[in-house]
């Protein structure tokens, strides 16, 4: 009888434990991603550029797109073709903590440097990568150098629930 006294009290100390943890390690349906996409050149900051986005923790993709569309003859018979020129990003989100989310993260980022006769050069930087971020706290998604300027790029995020 003791016995199944002691197991009654133990299960039920278990159970309340792990509700509280369960509890504990809450998801958020929305996340602010806030993003910062640093230029810089031999360690001097050249630029910043700030970009905000919502994310739900549902699988969804969140975008955002800036920049222009460009214009670019492929050929006499077969017209113009349109181009995006700018910052492109992807985001998705993976809870995986009270405090903490994975990511599945694109960016890319296209210039145009100039035109040399009738050609037009692109440049571009493209990433794809899975940080772990904790809320409130600044990550680097990734950090590339552009083989083309000699330049370097680099995209932090933040990521904070949203209520």
């Amino acid at each position: 009888m003791i016995r199944r006294v002691c197991l009654v009290c133990v299960l039920l100390l278990a159970t309340v434990a792990f509700a509280q943890e369960s509890k504990g390690e809450q998801q958020h349906p929305k996340y602010r991603l806030a993003f910062v996409l640093k230029q810089s050149d031999h360690g001097k900051v050249l630029s910043t550029h700030d970009f905000v986005m919502s994310a739900e923790a549902n699988g969804s993709s969140s975008q955002i797109r800036t920049g222009n569309r460009v214009p670019v003859d492929i050929g006499s018979d077969k017209g113009v073709q349109y181009i995006d020129v700018g910052f492109n990003c992807d985001a998705r989100i993976n809870p995986v903590g009270s405090n903490a989310v994975g990511l599945e993260i694109g960016w890319e980022l296209s210039t145009m440097p100039g035109t040399t006769g009738a050609e037009r050069i692109i440049r571009q930087v493209r990433t794809r990568s899975t940080p772990l971020a904790t809320f409130g706290k600044s990550t680097v998604v990734s950090s590339v150098d552009d083989i083309n300027s000699g330049q370097q790029f680099e995209l932090d995020v933040t990521v904070t629930p949203e209520s």
